[in-house]
């Protein structure tokens, strides 16, 4: 993510100060020497948790695959804590009570950084000192909610009409909506685009294409956003973590040879993506947990009605880690097709191989093992295979 060019602290000794400005050049070289070993090296967390006058708190912090690994620990006395340590670069931690499964999640860096809480809500804590936590923060303090102001009346309504998806809406009514979440779309990507180009010095920026690009938009916005993120912030960890995202991303791009995966179904036989070459394979990310997953669900059993036949296959792959609930939910929703998952849940290892972000995503691979489109919904899935087998 982004990254701010760091000014440390100095310690300033106005006596010495005056002394060394009278000697010229070497006063110069002085003054140097002496600022850059008073720099600040390190962090220091200043804590107060109203409501617990002892107890432990955790700082922790999360690797790439979500492992969490606590970095340190202190002793509340009187509601206070204090950690002191020193991080390479900007990296969220989190600061929690022992016990707690939730707490205070920022970007920590080599500062005064002060956390204000309280003991039952420690995760709505107030943090000030981090200059990158800031930056990023202030896109969910503002932006975001503006956005939210817009978009939870027309959930209000959506929720309304259809009486909460139990009733169909007509074709105005379908007309209307279609146009109010358009102009919800435009309204949240425009705020969206000028918050990163204001912050593209800094984390806030690339943290932002992260959120809500790399997740919800498109590869080629992605690219965009990140050729004008500074030098600095690219080269950062975030950064890099967005390079890897586009690499990835190309990997899996329109005409590339689909890459090849393996795991077992629900009986434990091991299935391979191989398996399908010389059919038309839908390979299907979802979850049993996945509320959009489950509404797609009857779409992708009529498509697989319709062409099976024809040619047509669809491999599920669960991000499911459980098994009972995602062997449940294929009965439930009648879903006869291969069924495949190592059952790590985000961790899955063909979506990770495949940079899977959200669910459901799904890939559409021709016979001869190459990717033909990407998430196709609802009429786009019917008429991208009505085109393919009218065609052949």
């Amino acid at each position: 993510m982004s990254l701010c060019v760091k000014k440390n602290n100095r310690k300033k000794n106005n006596n010495m100060k005056s002394t060394i400005l009278k000697s010229g050049l070497a006063a110069l070289a002085l003054i140097t020497t002496i600022t850059s070993c008073s720099k600040k090296e390190g962090y220091t967390i200043n804590g107060a948790i109203s409501g617990l006058d002892k107890g432990t708190v955790y700082l922790e912090y999360a690797d790439e695959k979500g492992d969490k690994k606590i970095i340190d620990s202190a002793e509340v006395k009187e509601g206070a804590f204090t950690f002191n340590g020193k991080v390479s670069e900007p990296l969220f931690h989190t600061i929690k009570i022992k016990g707690q499964e939730y707490g205070a999640y920022f970007l920590l860096d080599n500062e005064e950084i002060k956390v204000e809480a309280k003991k039952d809500s420690v995760f709505k804590a107030k943090i000030t000192g981090s200059k990158q936590n800031d930056f990023y923060k202030s896109y969910y303090d503002n932006e975001f909610k503006e956005i939210q102001k817009i978009a939870g009346p027309i959930y209000g309504l959506s929720d309304s009409l259809s009486q909460k998806g139990k009733v169909k809406l007509t074709a105005d009514q379908q007309a209307m909506m279609d146009k109010k979440w358009k102009d919800l779309s435009a309204f949240a990507d425009d705020l969206t685009d000028k918050f990163i180009r204001k912050n593209k010095d800094n984390l806030g920026g690339a943290l932002i294409i992260e959120d809500r690009i790399v997740s919800y938009g498109t590869p080629e916005k992605v690219k965009e956003y990140y050729a004008i993120l500074s030098p600095e912030v690219q080269k950062s960890f975030y950064g890099k973590k967005l390079k890897t995202a586009i690499d990835l991303n190309d990997k899996t791009a329109i005409g590339s040879p689909a890459p090849e995966f393996s795991q077992t179904d629900v009986n434990g036989k091991v299935v391979k993506l191989s398996d399908y070459k010389g059919k038309y394979v839908l390979v299907d990310f979802w979850a049993s947990w996945c509320g959009p997953c489950r509404k797609e669900n009857p779409n992708v059993v009529v498509a697989y009605k319709t062409y099976h036949d024809k040619g047509f296959d669809v491999l599920g792959v669960s991000l499911d880690d459980k098994k009972k609930l995602w062997e449940n939910a294929i009965k439930r929703d009648g879903l006869t097709w291969t069924h495949v998952s190592d059952l790590k849940g985000w961790q899955n290892e063909a979506a990770v191989l495949y940079g899977v972000k959200m669910v459901p995503t799904n890939y559409l691979i021709g016979p001869d093992g190459k990717i033909l489109a990407k998430n196709l919904r609802e009429a786009e899935l019917q008429s991208k295979l009505k085109e393919i087998f009218i065609k052949s």
